[in-house]
């Protein structure tokens, strides 16, 4: 029974400075990180849904909100008084908040909508014998070795980011063309597919 409770003891120690460390200590910055989380080091031990990591102790995130409320009051007391003062000036008004700009969205319709235009005009060149066949297939065999090779690249490159915390600087935006090469490599693939759909059905005994 003493035993037992040493053990016991013992692993309190141990996992209790384990959850005081885990609050508000990410090593790569994130601010209220949500499940799964950007990288293998997710922990939620309050089944909030957002890393522990990425927000501060349950009790600082209680002492936050009595201030900012607390502060929250006085700005809408002190916002108040400037609205009424500014009622009774003539010819003063107040221009409205701008919106945030837009974040960077993907193009899945434009990206795929020219793929599969590109494709039927080097189509329809081969069946007017304007290229062969075979340079048509050979086109895009080399399209989706290199959207592969980028989508493949750039992935092991987050990788490298998001495990190891090591940013490699790049003049463009690593996770935006992983996805734009991605939806091509995608598309292609169901060319390459539609081309084998023989071989798959036999295989697949369809």
């Amino acid at each position: 029974m003493v035993t037992k409770k040493i053990i016991f003891a013992l692993l309190l120690l141990v996992l209790l400075p384990a959850t005081v460390f885990a609050w508000n200590d990410c090593h790569f910055g994130k601010v209220n990180c949500t499940y799964p989380g950007d990288c293998n080091r997710y922990i939620d031990t309050d089944n909030d849904g957002i890393c522990d990591y990425s927000q501060p102790a349950p009790e600082n995130r209680i002492n936050n909100a009595t201030d900012n409320l607390t502060t929250d009051n006085l700005t809408n007391k002190t916002n108040k008084t400037n609205t009424s003062a500014k009622s009774e000036m003539p010819g003063i008004t107040e221009k409205p908040a701008e919106r945030p700009a837009a974040k960077e969205t993907y193009h899945l319709l434009p990206v795929s909508l020219l793929s599969i235009l590109l494709y039927f005009i080097s189509y329809i060149l081969s069946k007017k014998n304007v290229i062969s066949i075979a340079t048509h297939r050979k086109i895009w065999n080399i399209l989706l070795l290199v959207t592969f090779f980028i989508s493949g690249l750039s992935g092991i490159l987050l990788i490298i980011k998001i495990d190891f915390g090591t940013m490699i600087p790049l003049p463009f935006d690593i996770l935006f063309w992983h996805v734009e090469a991605g939806i091509a490599m995608v598309v292609i693939s169901i060319f390459h597919i539609l081309w084998h759909w023989q071989y798959f059905k036999n295989a697949l005994k369809i």
